[in-house]
């Protein structure tokens, strides 16, 4: 991040005005209304360095106070180009904050609506002699909560797989057990 941080120093104070608000339309509208123009005018190296500073900033929970002394100590950036990239940043935290909230929660990891299990025992014959083997069907529905769809997960595996599957589940309750113990402790 410093090092595109450090490249606005080589903006004039009214470029890093018009990319500051630009970048901060870009991070917040949901208006995509920028021209191809608008996207050119500023070189990438600059958007990216305020954009990095702006969305570090709001995972942070950082205000523009905190934003102007962090550019000035950590990336060496004048106090008049600090000042105005934090008061950009100030105007739009809110939005950024919020944002990085709900992409946070908005995770695409699927809940186990229901599941079905079939344990079979296979045995061949063959002329390299007979064969025989555990083999576990299993069938998950899984629900994403943000769009609502169910997704139907079919899966067969062998004994050695299924007894490392079991434990694995074993464990993550047994984790998730203690984990609950210390925290009411």
């Amino acid at each position: 991040m410093s090092k595109h941080v450090r490249a606005l120093e080589a903006c004039d104070a009214n470029t890093l005005n018009d990319l500051a608000r630009y970048v901060s339309t870009a991070l917040v509208s949901d208006d995509a209304s920028s021209t191809r123009e608008d996207e050119i005018k500023f070189n990438l190296e600059h958007v990216a360095g305020v954009s990095a500073v702006f969305v570090e900033a709001a995972r942070r929970g950082f205000d523009a106070r905190d934003v102007k002394a962090t550019l000035e100590r950590d990336c060496g950036t004048s106090s008049e180009r600090a000042k105005i990239i934090a008061d950009a940043y100030g105007t739009v935290r809110g939005d950024i904050e919020r944002a990085l909230k709900l992409h946070a929660s908005s995770s695409t990891v699927g809940r186990l609506k229901s599941h079905a299990c079939r344990a079979d025992y296979v045995v061949s014959t063959s002329t390299n002699g007979d064969a025989k083997e555990h083999a576990f069907h299993m069938s998950w529905l899984l629900n994403d909560k943000t769009t609502g769809k169910d997704e139907k997960v079919n899966f067969s595996c062998d004994m050695e797989e299924m007894l490392h599957f079991v434990e694995t589940l074993r464990e993550a309750c047994r984790a998730s057990e203690t984990i609950a113990a210390r925290s009411s402790a």
